[in-house]
C-alpha cells in the first residue's frame, strides 16, 4: 500500500498546495498508476465466505464507483493530493465500516494520500486525526469486528507514515537537485564574468598600443618609411600576441607573467609617448597572485595611456614580508575618478585573492595601489 499514492505530484517542503508549484508528472507513470488498485479487491475477499446482503452490494458497488472517481482526479492531477480528496477516500471506508467487509482498504488508501499532502504538517494532522477516528469507531460500534478495523487501524498508520517518509526522501531529492541546478547557474554565471573582465582587460591594452603604433607608423611613413615598417610589424606582433592571450583568457588566466607585462608596459608607454619608470623589485611570489597583479598593471597602464592625458608614470612593485605591493602613479589630469568595468573587474580579482584596490585621483594625477598577499588564502606557511 505504500505505493498507492506514489503517482501523486511533489512540492517543496513547507509550500501550501494553493502556492506550492505544481509538477507534471511523466505520463508513464500516470499511465501505470492503475496498477496502484490491485489492492482493491481485499475489500471483497469476506464475500467468498459469505453471501452479502442487497443493501451491502449496492453500497459496497456505490462507494467503488466513487473511490475511483477519486483515484482518477488524484491520479490524473498535476500537483499533490488536496484534503478533501483525502477526506472523500476516508468518508468511503467509513461510511462502508457498518457492513462486515474489508472496508479499511479504503482508509488505508486515505492514509496514503493523506501523507502527500503539502505542507506536512497538514499531511501529519490529517494522519494522525484519520487514524484516531478509525480507533474511536473501531472501539464504540465494532468491537465484534476487530480483526477488519484493528488490520486498517495498524496497516493504515504503516502505510501513511512510510509513503510520508517516501515523501519527505523525494521532497529533499527535488531540493537537492534544484541546489545543484543553482550552484551550476552561478558557477555559469561566475565563468562568463571572468571571462568577460579578462577580455575587457587583454583587448583593451593591447588594441590601446596597436592604436598608439599604428598612428606612430602613420606619422612616421612619410619621413622614416624604414620606422614605420618597423612599427606596423609590432602591430602584427601584438594582433597575434592577442589572439593567443584571448584563447587563453577562455580556458582560465593563470600564467600571466609579471616580469613581462613590467616590460609590455614600458614598451606601450613608450610608444604612447609617456615617460615610464619601472622599479621592480624580484621575489618568489604565488604564480596565481603574480598573474592577478599582471592583469591589474596591464588595465592600470592601459588607463594611464587612454584617460590620463599624463607626459610620466611611474610603476614600482615591491614585496613585503606578508604581500607584493603594486603602484601605479601617472602626473595626469587626475580629478574626479569614476570607476568603470575595468577598475571594478580588477577589485573581484584582487578580493578574491585576498587582495586590495586603494586609487586617489587629484590635480597632480592618479596614484593607484594594489596589493597581493604573497602566498595564496588558506596556504599554511611551511
Amino acid at each position: 500500500m505504500n505505493t498507492a499514492s506514489e503517482s501523486s505530484g511533489k512540492t517543496k517542503t513547507g509550500a501550501s498546495d494553493r502556492d506550492a508549484p505544481e509538477t507534471v508528472e511523466p505520463p508513464l507513470r500516470r499511465h501505470w498508476s492503475i496498477v496502484f488498485l490491485v489492492y482493491l479487491p481485499f475489500y471483497f475477499i469476506p464475500w467468498l465466505y459469505r453471501r452479502p446482503g442487497e443493501l451491502e452490494v449496492v453500497a459496497s458497488l456505490a462507494g467503488l464507483v466513487v473511490f475511483l472517481g477519486l483515484f482518477a482526479s488524484v491520479h490524473l492531477r498535476k500537483g499533490p493530493p488536496v484534503l478533501w480528496q483525502v477526506l472523500a477516500v476516508f468518508a468511503v471506508g467509513m461510511a462502508l465500516s457498518p457492513f462486515k467487509s474489508s472496508w479499511s482498504v479504503y482508509t488505508i488508501y486515505a492514509m496514503a494520500y493523506g501523507a502527500r499532502l503539502a505542507p506536512r504538517r497538514l499531511a501529519l494532522r490529517a494522519m494522525i486525526g484519520m487514524e484516531l477516528v478509525v480507533l474511536a469507531v473501531g472501539v464504540v460500534f465494532l468491537r465484534d469486528a476487530w480483526p477488519i478495523w484493528g488490520a486498517g487501524l495498524l496497516f493504515g498508520a504503516i502505510t501513511g507514515f512510510a509513503t510520508l517518509m517516501q515523501a519527505d526522501i523525494e521532497r529533499k531529492n527535488e531540493a537537492l537537485a534544484i541546489a545543484h541546478e543553482e550552484v551550476r547557474a552561478l558557477a555559469s554565471t561566475a565563468e562568463r564574468e571572468r571571462i568577460s573582465r579578462d577580455l575587457h582587460d587583454l583587448l583593451g591594452h593591447t588594441l590601446t598600443l596597436v592604436a598608439v603604433k599604428a598612428e606612430l607608423a602613420a606619422r612616421l611613413v612619410s619621413r622614416d618609411p624604414a620606422a614605420a615598417e618597423r612599427e606596423m610589424q609590432a602591430v602584427a606582433a601584438t594582433a597575434r600576441e592577442a589572439l593567443s592571450e584571448v584563447r587563453t583568457a577562455v580556458v582560465g588566466m593563470k600564467g600571466a607573467s609579471l616580469a613581462l607585462e613590467l616590460d609590455k608596459a614600458r614598451q606601450a608607454l613608450a610608444a604612447a609617448g609617456v615617460e615610464a619608470s619601472v622599479s621592480a623589485l624580484t621575489t618568489d611570489g604565488n604564480p596565481g597572485q603574480e598573474a592577478v597583479l599582471a592583469m591589474a598593471l596591464r588595465e592600470g597602464v592601459t588607463n594611464v595611456i587612454r584617460h590620463a592625458g599624463a607626459a610620466r608614470c611611474d610603476i614600482s612593485l615591491s614585496p613585503s614580508a606578508s604581500e607584493l605591493v603594486l603602484t601605479i602613479a601617472d602626473n595626469g589630469q587626475g580629478g574626479r575618478l569614476v570607476e568603470g568595468s575595468g577598475l571594478k573587474g580588477m577589485r573581484v580579482r584582487l578580493a578574491a585573492i585576498g587582495g586590495t584596490l586603494d586609487v586617489k585621483s587629484d590635480k597632480a594625477g592618479t596614484r593607484l595601489v594594489a596589493t597581493a598577499p604573497l602566498r595564496a588564502q588558506g596556504e599554511g606557511v611551511s
